[in-house]
């Protein structure tokens, strides 16, 4: 224990010798300071106290911004999937630094997560609109999972977010269609010999998610038995700097990550869950279109149902794995031609589980089906259209029935 008296302006400061680090290194606490003298040595006393006890020293420069952007670096990476973590680190970088800046992270308050709740609503996204209430949430629980790991590892001693409620989500919903509208988008695909038909009708008829068609290949379908197997999903994940395209170690991911790689970013990731690992049936109306679809489609090295085959304007003269933006501009091309509502990819998803909960399908089977973890999520999807909810639809072979 050391207290002395600073040339420079007259401060008393004191400081406690610490155990030596993981290094062999001497270390000390972090000072205490004071003007007077007898202050200065009670400062010390508590110290002293707080050290026996075994509390850690917390750097108290230490910003929110230094800590959470190692945090996303150092930490998580080995625990979360790839793109979780992409979304926190988007979190991270869009709005949780931007709102909080230079905090000092030990001086963090309840009224600093207030106001970035403020911050991130008033704020434009990035693409010409405003955040939503959802994103609020996400920056909340991602700053709250820093600050609980803050706290675990001594560099904070509370998680200010847990005294702060999270922000009400507005419901809301990626759209969906109606069993009239579905119908037309696939109608009118055929008609214009979309190459993709196929993959709209699997994502109406069978609710797959984005990922887990994307994702499909031929030997994990079985036309015979109308079954397929959802036990893979297309990703791209985060590349190494200066890694080769195909250096088959290319990707930044945890040790033991279960992954087969593609082509560049592109992988095959098992789902999160043993329950989105599933076979499920496809509808005879489906295998039929599915039959067609593989005498003609594009032979790839992957064996993937569905690629996107170049044109003559391509650069590349390669088809490669269906990415997530060419999947979106295929369905909003889809949805226009057949002057559907403009919704999300991911409303596919929601008008298969709201067509069969019209149709007055058991909720387990839908779970079954969609690869649901428990029967709560499925009644989520359910949009409220009473007209439509006492129709009863039957099944959802009349979406590729004959005119």
């Amino acid at each position: 224990m050391s207290l002395f008296k600073r040339n420079r302006d007259g401060m008393w400061v004191g400081q406690i010798e610490l155990e030596r680090g993981p290094d062999g290194k001497r270390r000390k606490s972090q000072p205490v300071y004071s003007a007077d003298r007898a202050e200065a040595v009670k400062k010390l006393e508590k110290l002293k106290e707080e050290v026996e006890k075994g509390v850690e020293q917390k750097d108290r420069r230490l910003t929110v911004k230094v800590y959470i952007e190692t945090w996303i670096e150092d930490v998580t990476k080995t625990r979360l999937r790839p793109h979780v973590w992409r979304s926190y680190r988007s979190a991270i970088r869009t709005r949780i630094v931007p709102s909080i800046d230079g905090r000092r992270l030990e001086a963090l308050s309840p009224d600093d997560v207030r106001n970035m709740h403020k911050w991130i609503l008033a704020a434009s996204n990035g693409r010409g609109g405003t955040y939503t209430t959802r994103s609020v949430e996400e920056a909340h629980n991602v700053l709250s999972a820093a600050l609980t790991d803050a706290v675990s590892d001594g560099k904070t001693h509370r998680n200010v977010c847990e005294l702060v409620s999270k922000p009400q989500v507005l419901s809301g919903s990626h759209g969906v269609l109606s069993a009239a509208q579905a119908r037309e988008v696939l109608l009118a695909a055929m008609r214009d010999n979309d190459a993709m038909v196929t993959r709209w009708a699997a994502g109406l008829m069978l609710g797959g998610r984005q990922g887990e068609l994307l994702g499909l290949q031929w030997d994990r379908v079985d036309l015979e038995k109308g079954t397929l197997d959802l036990a893979w999903q297309l990703e791209w994940l985060p590349m190494h700097k200066g890694a080769k395209a195909d250096d088959p170690k290319r990707f930044d991911v945890r040790p033991g990550f279960e992954h087969t790689p593609l082509w560049r970013g592109a992988a095959l990731t098992r789902p999160k869950t043993t329950l989105s690992q599933r076979i499920i049936p496809i509808p005879a109306p489906l295998a039929a279109i599915l039959t067609e679809h593989r005498k003609h489609a594009p032979a790839n090295p992957w064996n993937l149902v569905w690629v996107t085959v170049p044109t003559e304007k391509s650069r590349r003269k390669i088809s490669t794995p269906v990415s997530d933006n060419a999947d979106r501009d295929g369905w909003a091309a889809a949805l226009a031609r057949a002057g559907a509502p403009k919704v999300k990819v991911h409303a596919m998803r929601d008008t298969t589980v709201t067509l069969l909960m019209e149709a007055g399908v058991d909720a387990r089977i839908i779970q079954a089906i969609l690869g649901h973890s428990n029967v709560v999520t499925t009644r989520g999807y359910q949009h409220v259209d009473l007209a439509a909810a006492r129709k009863s639809l039957g099944n959802l072979d009349a979406l590729l029935a004959p005119t």
